[in-house]
């Protein structure tokens, strides 16, 4: 038989109470701000995603220019194939450096990271 989790509830003292209001007005402050940071934040993320699937695009095209089948890739890189479909296919593939170098190095190609100003 499974225990179910009571709920306690206590009053908040007055000087919880007050830290409440000066942490909400506070929060109501900077409300713009935050949101603005959020929002620039899913914007570089969207555009990384997007540098991603352009990078996993490019690969599967070199694979399939290459005549080379997800077995073919499973046998080279040791990635599965459902991952290997995975990272081709899903809009936000999120592979690890080691994953797309070895993707690369099986399609005779090599990996390079570039660092540029925004």
């Amino acid at each position: 038989m499974a225990r179910q989790a009571r709920r306690v509830r206590r009053e908040l003292t007055e000087s919880e109470r007050e830290e409440y209001r000066r942490l909400r007005a506070t929060l109501e402050t900077e409300r713009e701000e935050i949101l603005a940071e959020a929002r620039r934040r899913k914007a570089a993320h969207g555009a990384a995603a997007a540098e991603l699937r352009r990078a996993f695009e490019l690969l599967k095209a070199e694979r399939i220019a290459q005549g080379l089948s997800l077995a073919d890739m499973q046998d080279r890189t040791g990635i599965g194939r459902s991952a290997l479909s995975r990272l081709e296919n899903d809009a936000e593939p999120n592979p690890t450096i080691v994953t797309l170098t070895r993707y690369a190095e099986a399609l005779g190609k090599k990996l390079r990271v570039i660092l540029t100003e925004p």
